[in-house]
């Protein structure tokens, strides 16, 4: 009886899972980032960084251990250790089917803030490649050489 189910089960798992994975390669670089900023208490949980940031990234965290210190001791999706959002709105700037560049503006904790995303497409969907606000540049602050 189970090993008859199987085939069933299977076919169902691909219907349900196909559509969410059809829908991030199909997303547009604003959706993307709406995506980050979803979750208004703990945004950033769908980023996705381009394998230049994930190694920096990497660099950063053991640098940190090595040295007992934070990484980054704020987040640059939010500008900062709290996130209370409100009127997140976010636009495309620039870009096309491999590239964009896309500003989320939102009020955290009431203060206006811009974030501006340096994004690159590849066959799994958007990834950020850079991202700005103010000063700040996350590439720099994670080989603290921020300017800030």
């Amino acid at each position: 009886m189970l090993r008859a189910l199987r085939p069933i089960c299977a076919v169902l798992l691909i219907a349900v899972a196909l559509p969410g994975v059809a829908a991030a390669k199909g997303q547009s670089a604003v959706a993307y980032v709406e995506s980050i900023y979803a979750d208004h208490e703990s945004p950033g949980g769908t980023a996705r960084y381009s394998p230049r940031l994930d190694r920096l990234w990497d660099e950063c965290y053991a640098l940190a251990k090595k040295n007992g210190d934070a990484c980054m001791d704020f987040s640059m999706i939010v500008m900062g250790n709290d996130a209370e959002l409100t009127d997140v709105k976010v636009h495309q700037k620039k870009g096309g089917p491999h590239s964009a560049m896309v500003d989320a503006r939102f009020k955290n904790l009431g203060k206006d803030t811009t974030v501006t995303y340096d994004l690159i497409r590849d066959k799994h969907g958007w990834m950020i490649d850079e991202m700005r606000s103010g000063c700040y540049v996350l590439s720099e602050a994670l080989q603290q050489k921020t300017k800030c």
